[in-house]
């Protein structure tokens, strides 16, 4: 079984733009997990464990998703959390870019993921930057609470989406290892 996912890479600026609050939110490591900014990426569509034929079958034709021409520029800014600000799944950092040009490539990975009998995403798709994971039932307060509210509007960088990627996915005890198998140029 192969674990993949699509998405959509972030630069080396934007990742140093973020490394003081990766910083920040490796001193609360014994309730969240901060994401590794080498594993920055927004992503698309998760497709979790994928038997070797579909696995194959999927990087061979990843080619053929339709793409938009040209990079599409995006400043990252706010730190928000899924599913509340004070008892969160996800911690992220927010998105400003052309949300039809987005929505765009979610509907073209949403139809080719339906050649191999992925389910549809029913939500609206939400472009962030997951930044760190909390452990289960974990409340946030004081200066973690404290640094999510001043940075609620902080723009962090701007810069631009130049490629669609397919990655594999290896759990280690160390966290996930990402391998890019396929990219897409825009």
């Amino acid at each position: 079984m192969t674990r993949l996912f699509i998405a959509l890479p972030i630069d080396g600026g934007i990742r140093d733009a973020l490394q003081p609050s990766y910083e920040f939110l490796c001193g609360y490591e014994n309730f969240l997990k901060p994401v590794a900014p080498a594993n920055y990426h927004i992503t698309v569509k998760f497709l979790g464990e994928c038997e070797g034929n579909v696995a194959t079958a999927i990087e061979s034709t990843f080619l053929e998703i339709t793409a938009p021409s040209g990079e599409i520029e995006f400043t990252l800014a706010g730190i928000g959390a899924f599913p509340d600000v004070k008892k969160p799944n996800v911690i992220w950092a927010g998105l400003r870019t052309d949300a039809a040009k987005m929505a765009i490539i979610h509907k073209n990975v949403e139809k080719f993921t339906a050649n191999f009998r992925f389910r549809e995403e029913k939500r609206e798709f939400t472009p962030h930057l997951t930044i760190a994971r909390m452990k289960n039932g974990r409340k946030v307060a004081g200066d973690l609470l404290k640094f999510m509210e001043k940075n609620r509007d902080t723009e962090f960088g701007a810069s631009s989406f130049k490629r669609l990627t397919l990655y594999s996915s290896r759990l280690t005890p160390q966290g996930p290892v990402y391998t890019e198998l396929k990219s897409i140029t825009f």
